[in-house]
This record gives structure tokens, C-alpha cells and sequence, in this order.
């Protein structure tokens, strides 16, 4: 493989890690053509336990395109880590992926990660626990044993692809036992002082992995147990993700990776990152490169026989238009009540929910004697955005780190389903915060627009609140926020460059996007004070120019997401390495 094509593929393995599932950081080391297209090869032979897939395509000119990618910084420590990786596994074997991977390996590859358990229906003893599209969905019993990997390569040369197995390079490299399972022969060999187990199926795939039982259980798929490609709304699911080049498909198995993840360990994951998962039976992606950056097409699904079903209703996709091309972050949605009802459903039945609806109902009532469904919720059936915006020509300082930056503010927009049921609200609520709390309540315009204004005697906070086009409410946080929209943004937010780039308007009709301009958050300048970021992930996140993300319900039992990641570019990406100890010559019997 060419040093280019070895820094890349790491590059995407970040993007695919922050965005999708986990960690993976070794094997994505053979690759060169597109995909011809259908499912992600090795789905039929692959469990259906498997916990994640991620497939490559192998097309040189798509790895050129990304390494356009990344900045300086990242593209060195990529590249490092890639050399390592060669150097170990196949320099040090006497191996060259040019030479002698190349010529036979077909056009997309997978990695996928398995359990060395054996899975066991929830609630149910092993031996009852037999697969089919109607069971329930297998969950893994994960103990102290790590998830194995298991990469398959088709095969395009099954007579050099034999060679690779029969004839190492290297003492090294030489086979340390062969086996025969189910009629497949299993070779093991050493490299770098680890044991890999390696398999050809049906002279079209050939499957490595450091665990044998690992690899009897692809075997065993391959003779007729439950497979990925199975799995229930697997095969229509990815129907809704299809891309004409596809640089990478991912997969990741709901059920394993929620039992896994909310397993017993010392640092169990967060509740909040286990919900894109629950409920969810699949979450799958394909990943385009395009002109600015990365694209990731996903659809997360429930079982076909689920009793549970999305309501087909996306709402409207308008209040971007009334937002500041200057908001640093917008989270919007197509209906804050239906939302709310959905989400109080699952979160009374389900303990690790992120925010407890009951305990806001509580919060809200004892701050300010109003009941949320009632005065609040009963009108609130229309579109709806939460924003974080700088404002423009303030004399304030830059906010220090650790201090509560005046520079930005915060801006709630809801559209109103019955505005006489929420100017009663609102001005009940003018009420609470000048009697309890001692704010002055003034009404005054801006530009001619009627607003009211909440400000402390003791904080100086300022808070708005008004109505934009008769039906949108709007509470903005910090002086001079209100001024951003009212009568109407100088530049709207749609129209920026950044969000124009990362958000899909055309993905219509959707019921929400999220947006986050990175570089202006990141800058120096930055008018909100942001923590220091991770050592392991600053230099990978200081490369994302911007992220946006456009949601829809698909139909009653998937959801689709468009993801925008937008990146630094560099015109001429560094090269990796040379390899620490030169590639052994071909043999005079190797072609």
C-alpha cells in the first residue's frame, strides 16, 4: 500500500469514531479499489452477535481525495501511527502491500469486532435461545474477555491469495499449525510476537483474526448460522443509505453494544451516550467524501415487529432563516410537544434517561408555580430551536477561561400552536419573575418591534422576550441579543457559508438540525469561554471546521440522519515513514 493511502484511512477512522460507535486503531491496513455496491462484504458470514462492522472502499483515487484532509499536525501523527502499523505487520514479516497484497485483493474491505462470548437470548437459558427473524435480537453476555477483531479481504486472485498463506516471507511469518473446522482449514501464524488465525471461505474471502474461537464463529455463519446480512430491517435499512461511491459503511449492533456498554465496569458509560441507542435495533452509515469534507448518511431502526413506532409527522424548517449568520450553535426541531410526549414516555420507563421529566416538572413548578404540560407544553406544537449566538459590535472583553463570557447569548424560538394560550403564559411569567424575583419588567420595541424586557437589579442580566412572523416565541439571553433578529437578521444564519456547507436543506421534509461552527468556537477570539479540550482528541478536533446534522423520520420504523463534517485541508499532505526495516525481496518463484 502507498504511504498516501495509510495515513487516510486512519483520518476517516476518527471521523467514523466521534461520530458513530467507538474505538478501533489497528487493521485498516490493506485497501485499494471502490465497492461494486449491495451489502458490505463479509455481511453473510459475519454473526449476527457481531457488535460492529466498518467496511473500506479500496478505490486509490477516493484515498488521494482524502488526503486533502487534516491539518499538519494530524496528518503526522496519523502517518506515525500508520508506519507503526506497517512495520509490525507487514514490513517485519517481509511483506509489501504493493508486491504482495495488491494484486489479489478485491474491492472493499470489512473489520468487524466479535465477542468471544457466546450469545444468549435476553431472559432466556442458551440452549433456548435459537436465532430467526421473528426472535428476539441475541444479546451478548459480556465478561472480562475484550472484543476481538476479524478483518475480511475478498478475493479477486484466489490462486495468490493461497500464496500469502502457504509461502511467508519470513521465519516469522511461517504457519505454526493447521487445522481443519467444519471441513475449513485453519492456518495460525506468528507475527510480532502475537498468534493470527487465518481462514479462505469458498476461495472468495479471507479472514484473519488473533482468536481461533473468533474465527469458528465466522465459519460456523458461513455454514448456515444467523448473519449480519439477517438481521431483521438490516437489508432495508441500508436501501435508505445507498451512495453512488461509498468510501466507508458502517454498522453497529444496537442491542450488544447497549448491553455491553451499561455492563458492570469500573466506568460505565454516561447515560446520555447510551441513547442514540436504546430502543434501536441497527444504526448504519455510509460515508462520502465531498469538495469540503466528509458526509455520513445514517438510518437507525427498530425490529420490523417492534410495538413501538415512529409517528411519520416531520415538521417545519424555518426558524434557521430567522437566526444571525453570527450563532456559533443551533439545535432545532420539528415539534417541541410531540418531542416532549416521546421522550417522556421513554424516560419514565427507562431509569438511565439523561433529565428525569419528573424532576423538571418538580424544577419548573417550585420556581415558578406553573405546570410544564399545561401552561407550557399545550401550545408549544410547532417548530422550536435552542441557539447559541455571539453578538456582534459589543464592547465587551473577550470572555477568560473559566469565566461566564458577556460576548454571546442564549436564544429559545418556539412556534406557537394557540398564541392566546401563550401570551397568558408569558405574561403570567412576567408576573413570577417581578414579584418573586425582583427583575424589572419593562415593555419597550426594538426597531419598532414590541418586546419586554426582564432585567436583574443585582446581576444586570438581561432577558427578551417577543413574538417574530405572529406565531414565534422568542426568549433571548444577554443584552443586545434581541437586537440580532429583531426586525430581522442583517445576514441569515442559512445563508453563512459554514452552514450552508454542513446542513442538507434539500433533505426535505426533516424534522431538525443541529449545528456547531468549530473554528469561530475554537478561535482565539472565541466569545464563549470553551474548556480545554482533551490532549488525545485536541488536535483531531482543532482540524473540524464545522458540523451539521439534518434528522428525519424515514417511516414508522427508521430514522435518517445527514452528517456534514467539514475540515481543514492541506495541498500537500505529509508522506509516512520509511519503514524501519527495508521489505524482503520477492522470491524467484513469486510473479
Amino acid at each position: 500500500m502507498t504511504k498516501k493511502r495509510k495515513s487516510t484511512l486512519l483520518l476517516l477512522s476518527g471521523a467514523a469514531i466521534a461520530l458513530v460507535a467507538g474505538g478501533i486503531g489497528a487493521y485498516w491496513l490493506l485497501a485499494r479499489r471502490l465497492p461494486a455496491g449491495g451489502l458490505p462484504v463479509g455481511m453473510d458470514v459475519l454473526p449476527q452477535t457481531a457488535l460492529m462492522t466498518l467496511s473500506f472502499s479500496t478505490d486509490e483515487s477516493q484515498w488521494r481525495t482524502l488526503r486533502q484532509f487534516g491539518t499538519d499536525e494530524t496528518q503526522t501523527s496519523l502517518n506515525q501511527t500508520l508506519a507503526d502499523l506497517r512495520d509490525r505487520l507487514l514490513t517485519a514479516n517481509g511483506y509489501d502491500y504493493e508486491r504482495d497484497i495488491q494484486p489479489w485483493v478485491g474491492d472493499e474491505i470489512t473489520v468487524a469486532f466479535l465477542s468471544a462470548q457466546s450469545p444468549v437470548a435476553e431472559g432466556e437459558e442458551s440452549e433456548e435461545s435459537e436465532e430467526s427473524e421473528e426472535s428476539e435480537p441475541p444479546i451478548l453476555q459480556p465478561q472480562e474477555d475484550p472484543q476481538t477483531a476479524v478483518m475480511i479481504l475478498p478475493i479477486e486472485d484466489p490462486a495468490r491469495a493461497q500464496q500469502i498463506l502457504t509461502e511467508p516471507k519470513s521465519e516469522q511469518g511461517a504457519t505454526l499449525s493447521e487445522r481443519d473446522y467444519q471441513g475449513v482449514q485453519i492456518r495460525e501464524f506468528e507475527s510480532a510476537g502475537e498468534t493470527y488465525s487465518a481462514a479462505v471461505l469458498d476461495n472468495r474471502l479471507l479472514v484473519i483474526t488473533t482468536a481461533g474461537d473468533a474465527i469458528e464463529q465466522v465459519i460456523d455463519t458461513s455454514k448456515g448460522g444467523a448473519s449480519v446480512a439477517q438481521t431483521p430491517g438490516f437489508n432495508q435499512a441500508l436501501r435508505q443509505i445507498v451512495a453512488p461511491q461509498p468510501f466507508a459503511r458502517i454498522y453497529v449492533n444496537a442491542p450488544a453494544a447497549r448491553a455491553i456498554a451499561s455492563a458492570g465496569s469500573p466506568q460505565a458509560l454516561p447515560p446520555q451516550n447510551l441513547t442514540p441507542l436504546q430502543n434501536n435495533r441497527g444504526i448504519a452509515a455510509t460515508v462520502t467524501l465531498e469538495s469540503e469534507g466528509l458526509r455520513f448518511q445514517g438510518v437507525a431502526w427498530l425490529d420490523p415487529d417492534s410495538e413501538t413506532v415512529y409517528e411519520v409527522k416531520n415538521g417545519d424548517d424555518k426558524l434557521p432563516d430567522l437566526l444571525p449568520a453570527e450563532t456559533l450553535l443551533m439545535a432545532s426541531g420539528g415539534n417541541l410537544q410531540r418531542f416532549w410526549q416521546d421522550y417522556s414516555q421513554r424516560a419514565e420507563m427507562n431509569p438511565i434517561s439523561p433529565l428525569s421529566p419528573e424532576n423538571l416538572r418538580t424544577g419548573l413548578n417550585n420556581l415558578t408555580g406553573l405546570d410544564l404540560e399545561e401552561d407550557l407544553i399545550s401550545w408549544m406544537g410547532g417548530e422550536f430551536s435552542l441557539s447559541v449566538i455571539e453578538i456582534p459590535n459589543s464592547t465587551e472583553p473577550p470572555a477568560e477561561p473559566g469565566t461566564v463570557g458577556t460576548r454571546a447569548g442564549v436564544l429559545i424560538m418556539v412556534k406557537a400552536s394557540d398564541r392566546a394560550a401563550a401570551d397568558a403564559t408569558l405574561a403570567e411569567l412576567d408576573e413570577v419573575v417581578g414579584d418573586r424575583y425582583r427583575f424589572q419588567v419593562q415593555e419597550t420595541d426594538i426597531e419598532g418591534q414590541p418586546v419586554v424586557q426582564w432585567t436583574s437589579p443585582l446581576s444586570g442580566l438581561t432577558i427578551t422576550r417577543g413574538w417574530l412572523e405572529a406565531d414565534v416565541a422568542f426568549l433571548a439571553f444577554g443584552a443586545n441579543l434581541a437586537q440580532t433578529i429583531l426586525p430581522q437578521p442583517d445576514a441569515s444564519l442559512v445563508a453563512s457559508q459554514p452552514f450552508e456547507q454542513s446542513v442538507d436543506l434539500e433533505f426535505d421534509p426533516n424534522n431538525g438540525h443541529f449545528f456547531v461552527n468549530v473554528d469561530r468556537l475554537l478561535s482565539e477570539d472565541s466569545p464563549v469561554p470553551v474548556p480545554n479540550l482533551p490532549p488525545a482528541n485536541e488536535a483531531f478536533i482543532q482540524a473540524i471546521r464545522a458540523i451539521g446534522v439534518t434528522a428525519a423520520i424515514q417511516d414508522r420504523h427508521s430514522t435518517r440522519y445527514d452528517v456534514r463534517v467539514l475540515l481543514d485541508k492541506t495541498d500537500r499532505p505529509s508522506e509516512l515513514p520509511a519503514p524501519s526495516v527495508p521489505p524482503a525481496s520477492p522470491s524467484p518463484e513469486s510473479p
